[in-house]
């Protein structure tokens, strides 16, 4: 499998102007298909250590290419860009089976997922750097990114807090998903992953605790489990305070002290004799 740079043809807008409305068409709907391999490259973050320096990617997929923005934290707010389209990812698959852009996609994904990734041709001064996917592979695919101006840099920002807001929405407005609120229960619904389905994405009630500044978030289900433990050990301390040890003197003594009914006092160990009354003639007789 071929890694062929990024880089757009200079003439691609020009192509695309020059095809007829059924060819454009046909075009459009040959896009969808190969890109709708890639929806699980939608919606990704990761942060990228360079050397001193720390980049932020993020990875969206629309209709017509898979985009990749980075950014480099630090007081300049430097952003670059970089896509691939339809006939990019064709050229590396040199095919359009769906089992061979499902595979690709799938081992991009967990590139990125696990931060094998690398900046390639990085200075300071430079404006054109790539994205390397898999830093150790020998023919690792990566895409040329540019370097976009402060306006596009903060009109994408905007548009990628905006989402941020609208998802925070169903958490209470909460910037992140976290257990460390304030003092209250709230029944909090998770976002849905792009890659699970409705059918089997479940809504789980999480019950947020108050917790102080330095505390460490307390995860319910493990409350739960924890809790559960305590009450199956006060309910067995419980018991046994109840039956006495089995080698205590004291209950032994105090067991041993009572003779058996119908012992004699005198003798525990022997029968307590019984006596019959005496009984005299009357003197009248």
């Amino acid at each position: 499998m071929a890694s062929p740079d990024c880089k757009q043809p200079d003439n691609a807008q020009t192509q695309t102007s020059s095809r007829s409305p059924q060819a454009e068409t046909m075009f459009s709907v040959e896009r969808s298909i190969v890109l709708s391999h890639f929806g699980g490259l939608d919606e990704l973050i990761q942060v990228i250590y360079q050397g001193a320096d720390r980049f932020v990617a993020l990875s969206q997929v629309t209709e017509s290419a898979w985009s990749v923005y980075l950014g480099l934290k630090g007081p300049e707010g430097r952003w670059w860009r970089g896509s691939w389209s339809t006939q990019h990812i064709l050229k590396i698959t040199g095919t359009q089976a769906p089992q061979v852009l499902g595979t690709f996609a799938e081992k991009l994904r967990t590139t990125f997922v696990n931060g094998d990734l690398s900046i390639g041709e990085w200075t300071e001064k430079g404006s054109d750097i790539n994205l390397t996917f898999g830093r150790t592979a020998k023919h690792s695919p990566h895409m040329a990114l540019k370097e976009v101006s402060a306006t596009e840099a903060a009109s994408h920002a905007t548009a990628v807090f905006t989402e941020i807001a609208l998802q925070a929405q169903s958490r209470k407005c909460q910037l992140m998903p976290s257990f460390r609120v304030s003092c209250g229960d709230t029944s909090v619904t998770p976002e849905p992953s792009h890659a699970t389905s409705a059918s089997t994405s479940k809504i789980l009630p999480l019950k947020r605790t108050c917790m102080g500044p330095n505390e460490d978030p307390i995860i319910p289900g493990a409350n739960q489990e924890a809790e559960r433990k305590i009450k199956a050990l006060e309910a067995e301390l419980a018991r046994a305070k109840e039956r006495p040890p089995p080698n205590d003197p004291m209950s032994k003594s105090s067991a041993s002290s009572r003779p058996p009914k119908g012992a004699s006092l005198a003798n525990p160990n022997k029968k307590a004799r019984k006596y019959q009354a005496l009984e005299f003639e009357s003197d009248e007789d």
